[in-house]
Order: structure tokens, then C-alpha cells, then sequence
């Protein structure tokens, strides 16, 4: 039988080879530097100055290959450095025609670790790929080389290991997608040059995977996918693999299995069987089959599910709860006519005819989203479609009592009443909105971690599930009032339209905002950080200020991120939240002696790195800090508002009061610190 040419090489006849023949660096290398292979390395210093990154390009660590196991070796006089030294190219993706700029020197150190300094040209695209990498956003770097010699030990059972003992980098890139960042060096998804031989494609395809190719590189890249491995029996085998490396065809029986082998089969399938059956039983017991099934695909264990649970039963507790149910079914253009200025008009003249015609539709959505809330109207319900869609900017209308909107279009203004609404709230800003809720949902909190055992030989583990718990949002009604003109009242325009959506919005987020904070959780008052079961608390014996209250230190502020780190429950998302005063305290207060005057309030506009937001609902001498996203605010549909024009009726002023129903619940209390002076 005529025997495959150099450039088709199928995977049977490699590994045919490497029982029989010996490899050379030029089936490796296959003729061409287009044909070079790569590995994976990272970057580790920046000099921003003078454009300089310092990356470990190269490391003794094995990578799989076509050919078998490959080492490369970094004993002196390994590696050649002569083209890397004489300036040699920094890439892009290995694209030659893409050069941003040049190494500077190439080393191999006494760790068996290659490094390089590169600098970086002044180009466009030399510059936005250098702050990418100054940004961390490109991390990885590919060394591009040539094998000159090598060594090659036949192991049976597994890939020979190839160990390159003279090769020579020619280039370094940078890339974006390593192919096993796992294994510490990696490989990046190298992509076959154009033109390239049938060899250099089929190197480059043993990486990339099943990408659209020509037919006859598809048949190769099927052709690559024949190892060696065990069967269902244990047998040593050659055969044919899909994606998930299960064995579709078995092509040579190399080895049959014997006592050891068949029982080492068996444990690992009998753990097999284990984890499947445990991922299952956990799914099953929190509603949770679809998370469960993906942990078995992924491979992943136990543990795994159990970090994935809270947040997985979150999401889904959020999407079954805050559904287009409260919506009321109103199309964008029914959502753009919808008028606050027509519905406070019609509220405040109950006997002008021609006020109530105008607010018809008004009054019909209304209608139907009380329906849907279940609950009468105080005045005028705003249905959830309107209150979580854009202010209609469109000019269908000739004039203001016209049902199709107003003439004056202003897209600055053209938000949503709930978005109006969080940007004027600090806490809705920071924590987790829920909008839209009906009924009383249960929020999923985690309440227990899972814990670790020592255990005897063949002794099972004590079950020990992760603990998981529930509390129920219910409704608290939240009031706010603002204050309208009438000849406000009587302008068309849509920044007019705009204002007092605005002023009712700010209303409500100061309301919601103080109890957020301190709320008391008595009566119809909805329970707030500092009154949580749980939250960290501090107390702060720094210096008085003006009035008596002790303000923090440094040494405090830190203890408040301590405190939270502690209980395992920090992020890098946490924030503080304090008053104005305590701006000014913490900007004017020397983090500690020594530092040079530097205050608390540090360049950059952070507090101690962190982000800080000041609003002065927070009570003098108090701060707040912690993971702000674990604060969850229940919202339920429509906004309900009713018109007083009595109160200010010798000025000819409206007042108009908002009420929604609003809640709150920590999902991990201890995600949060409470700092004040405490006597």
C-alpha cells in the first residue's frame, strides 16, 4: 500500500509513526515560517512612559500537539534569540501585515521562563492595542517559532513526549483568545495562514476546532480527531472521537485491558455515576433541573451547583415575579399618548367637560391597570407600560387636548419614569430594581455555606447541603408629593410633560431613598439596612466633630471593608454612601501620619479605592459600605396619583401626591457595614 504523501498526513498515519518511525523537526515545522508553531505567554510590566511591556513569552510547560506532548527546552543554548534581539516584530494575532511595534531585548532566565521587553510604535493601531493592554484588557501574549531539533521518547498508553532541545522565536504577538488558559501558558485558537500547505493547515486545525473550512480540511480536521484512549472495557484503543470525546469508531485494538486497569474503569465510572446522580437529586430538590443539567455537560461537581444555586434561583425568582403580566398590554405608540400633564389637569377640574374628554384614554388606562393591580385607583393609576417605556418625543398632535401628544419634541428628556426614578434615588442606583412585581414573591437567600470533613478509608461524607432560604416581599405604599402651578398646568410642551414626571420621580426616590437606609420595618414602613438582622456595625471613636458626633478614621473606614471581607461576602463593586459633611471630613482628614497630608478622599474620586456616593439622606456621622447589588428593591406596578387643590388654592397652586408600593430585603446581610458613633 502506497504510503501518505509529506504534505497529506492523516492522524492514523501519525500515530502509525510514532510507533514506528521517528519524528523530525521538518514534519513539525513542514517547511515555511507561515507553518511555525506558538504558545501562549502573559504580560507582566508596563511602562506607560516609554511604551514598554515586559512578558513572559515561553515556559517549560508541556502542550499538546498533533505530534504528541510538547516540551520546550530552556537550558543554555536552548533557544536561539538572535532574531527576536535584532528587532524582531511585535503582531497582532500573528498577522505580519499588522506589526505595531518591536522587541527590545529577549532573555531566557535561570527559571526556565523566556522573557522579552517589547515597545510599542505610535501609530494608531499600535496605540489602541497598547491601552488595551494598559487597560488589561489584552492580557495574553503568542510566541511565534521554529523547531530545529528535537527528542522524542515513545510512552505507551499516552502522547509521546517531544522535547524541542534547539528551537528559535521569530515573532511575538498580541492575541485575544487563548485556547486553555487552565493549563498557565496556554495556546492561542491559531488560525491557518491563507495559502498555507496542506500540513500547516492541518497543524493549525488540530487547534482551532471545527471552524468553516474547504471539504478537504474538514476531512483532515475528522481525520485528527483519532486517539489513543480506553474503551467502555478498558482496552488500550486507537479510535475515532467526536467533539464530546466519546468514541464513535474503534480502529485498533493496541492493548487489552487487565485486572487493574478494568477496576480503576469502574471507580471512575462508578464517580461518574455519582456526580450525575447527586447534581440531579440537588436540581430536582430546588426546582432547578436545567441548572443541574448543565453542571453534568460542563463537567463540573457538587460544589459547583451549590455556588450556582443562589444566584440561578434569584434570576429565576425575579423572572417569574417581574413578568409582562403587570403590563397591561400597550403598544409603543398607546405608551407615547399617555400624558401626566392631561391626567393631573383632568384630577384637578372634575367639572370641566372639556378636561375629562381630553383625559379619555387616560382614564381607560388607568382603569386597566387597576384591574390588573387588583386594587381601586386613589386618582389615576400610570400603567407599568407607560412608567417602564421612553417619553414619547413624537409630534402626531396638533394641539394639547389632542390624544396623539404634543408638539415640542425633546430627546434629553425622552426616559422612563422608573429610570427617572433611579437616577435621582442613590439606593436604587446601587441596588438590585425589581419592577413590575405581583403578588408576594419570595426573594432566595443564602443562609449556610457547605462544610469540608475528613473522612476514613470508604467512608461516605455527611450530607451537608448548602442552606438556602427565603424571605417574602409584600407591598409597603410609599407617598411623596410636588407642587404645580396652573399656568404650568396649562403648557403643551413636552419638556413641561418631562418636569413634572421629573419632580415626581424626585419625590418619591428621597422618600424611598431614607427608608432604604433607616427604615424601621414597623407599621407600613418597609425594614432598611441599618435595622437588618446581620449587617456589620462600627463604632466610630475618631475624633468629634463641631457637633459631638465622632466621625471615622482611617483606620475605621478600613475596618468597615474588613469587617464585610471577613464574612466572605466582599465584591469589588461595594461602595460607601455618606452625607456632604462627611465628604468634607473625609477631605480634609490625613489618612494616618506620614502620608504627606494625603486625605481620606483619595485622587481618583474614591474612598479607600472604592466607589463613594454622597447623599445627604444619610444622617450626620453615619456611613454606609458594602455590595449595594445584594439590596433588593421590590417595585409593583402603577404609580398611583391623586390631585390636591385645595391645600395652596389661595395661590392657585396644585399639589400632587404619588403613591407606589415599594420593598426591600438583603439577600446577605452580612454583605453590608453600618458605621456610626454609637453613644
Amino acid at each position: 500500500m502506497k504510503g501518505p504523501t509529506k504534505e497529506v498526513r492523516t492522524a492514523a498515519d501519525l500515530v502509525g509513526r510514532s510507533l514506528t518511525r521517528a519524528l523530525t523537526p521538518e514534519q513539525i515545522n513542514d517547511r515555511g515560517e507561515g507553518g511555525g508553531l506558538r504558545r501562549m505567554g502573559e504580560v507582566r510590566q508596563i511602562d506607560e512612559d516609554k511604551r514598554t511591556v515586559e512578558l513572559a513569552f515561553s515556559s517549560t510547560q508541556p502542550v499538546r500537539r498533533w505530534f504528541g506532548e510538547e516540551v520546550l527546552s530552556h537550558e543554555p543554548g536552548a533557544v536561539n534569540l538572535d532574531r527576536l534581539n535584532d528587532g524582531g516584530a511585535l503582531l497582532v494575532s500573528h498577522d505580519w501585515d499588522d506589526q505595531i511595534g518591536v522587541v527590545e531585548t529577549a532573555r531566557v532566565d535561570a527559571d526556565g521562563v523566556g522573557r522579552s521587553v517589547v515597545r510599542f510604535g505610535k501609530s494608531p493601531r499600535a496605540q489602541e492595542i497598547f491601552q488595551d493592554v494598559v487597560d488589561g484588557i489584552r492580557r495574553h501574549v503568542s510566541v511565534g517559532y521554529k523547531v530545529h531539533t528535537i527528542k522524542e521518547d515513545i510512552r505507551e498508553g499516552q502522547p509521546n513526549l517531544v522535547t524541542v532541545t534547539r528551537w528559535e522565536p521569530f515573532e511575538i504577538s498580541i492575541v485575544a483568545v487563548p485556547a486553555d488558559p487552565s493549563v498557565g501558558v496556554g495556546r492561542d485558537w491559531e488560525k491557518p495562514p491563507e495559502g498555507g500547505s496542506p500540513a500547516e493547515r492541518q497543524a493549525a486545525g488540530e487547534v482551532t476546532g471545527a471552524e468553516t473550512q474547504p471539504a478537504d480540511t474538514q476531512k483532515r480536521d475528522s481525520e485528527m480527531k483519532e486517539i489513543i484512549t480506553r474503551d467502555a472495557e478498558g482496552n488500550l484503543v486507537r479510535a475515532k472521537v467526536d467533539e464530546d470525546g466519546k468514541i464513535v469508531e474503534v480502529l485498533e485494538t493496541l492493548e487489552r485491558a487487565g485486572a487493574a486497569e478494568v477496576a480503576m474503569l469502574s471507580r471512575g465510572r462508578e464517580q461518574e455515576q455519582t456526580r450525575v446522580r447527586e447534581l440531579t437529586e440537588l436540581g430536582e430538590a430546588y426546582d432547578s433541573g436545567d441548572l443541574a443539567q448543565r453542571m453534568i455537560k460542563e463537567g463540573k461537581g457538587v460544589e459547583d451547583m451549590r455556588r450556582e444555586l443562589v444566584d440561578h434561583l434569584h434570576q429565576r425568582g425575579t423572572q417569574r415575579h417581574v413578568s409582562e403580566d403587570s403590563n397591561i398590554g400597550m403598544s409603543d405608540d398607546e405608551v407615547g399618548q399617555f400624558s401626566f400633564l392631561r391626567a393631573i389637569r383632568a384630577l384637578s377640574e372634575p367639572t370641566n367637560r372639556r378636561a375629562q374628554e381630553a383625559a379619555a384614554f387616560e382614564f381607560e388606562a388607568s382603569d386597566a391597570a387597576a384591574q390588573k393591580m387588583g386594587r381601586d385607583a386613589q386618582g389615576i393609576m400610570v400603567p407599568v407600560d407607560v412608567l417602564t417605556r421612553a417619553l414619547n418625543t413624537s409630534a402626531s398632535g396638533a394641539a394639547a387636548g389632542d390624544t396623539g401628544g404634543f408638539s415640542v419634541g425633546s430627546p434629553l428628556l425622552a426616559q422612563s419614569f422608573i429610570e427617572m426614578l433611579r437616577n435621582r434615588a442613590v439606593l436604587m442606583r446601587l441596588a438590585t430594581p425589581l419592577g413590575g412585581l405581583t403578588g408576594n414573591p419570595d426573594i432566595p437567600t443564602q443562609e449556610s455555606g457547605a462544610a469540608g470533613y475528613w473522612i476514613g478509608e470508604d467512608d461516605d461524607a455527611p450530607e451537608d447541603i448548602l442552606g438556602l432560604g427565603q424571605r417574602q416581599m409584600s407591598p409597603k405604599t410609599v407617598a411623596a408629593y410636588s407642587e404645580i402651578t396652573r399656568r404650568t398646568l396649562k403648557q403643551s410642551s413636552l419638556d413641561v410633560e418631562a418636569l413634572v414626571r421629573r419632580d415626581l420621580a424626585q419625590a418619591l426616590a428621597l422618600t424611598i431613598d431614607k427608608a432604604g437606609f433607616y427604615g424601621s420595618g414597623a407599621g407600613n414602613e418597609p425594614l432598611g439596612i441599618k435595622n437588618t438582622n446581620g449587617v456589620n456595625a462600627i463604632d466610630f471613636a475618631g475624633a468629634a466633630s463641631g457637633g459631638g458626633t465622632a466621625l471615622p478614621t482611617w483606620g475605621e473606614v478600613i475596618q468597615m471593608e474588613t469587617e464585610i471581607s471577613a464574612d466572605n461576602a466582599d465584591v469589588d463593586s461595594m461602595a460607601y454612601v455618606f452625607n456632604a459633611r462627611m465628604r468634607g471630613h473625609f477631605k480634609s482628614t490625613e489618612k494616618f501620619s506620614g502620608t504627606s497630608g494625603q486625605p481620606i478622599w483619595e485622587t481618583g474620586n474614591t474612598v479607600n479605592g472604592y466607589r463613594p456616593e454622597v447623599t445627604n439622606q444619610i444622617v450626620n456621622g453615619d456611613l454606609f459600605f458594602g455590595n449595594f447589588a445584594d439590596l433588593i428593591v421590590g417595585m409593583w406596578g402603577g404609580l398611583d396619583i391623586t390631585v390636591d387643590p385645595y391645600s395652596h388654592s389661595t395661590k392657585g397652586r396644585l399639589r400632587i401626591v404619588t403613591m407606589q408600593d415599594v420593598d426591600f430585603i438583603l439577600r446577605h446581610a452580612a454583605s453590608f457595614c453600618y458605621g456610626s458613633d454609637a453613644t
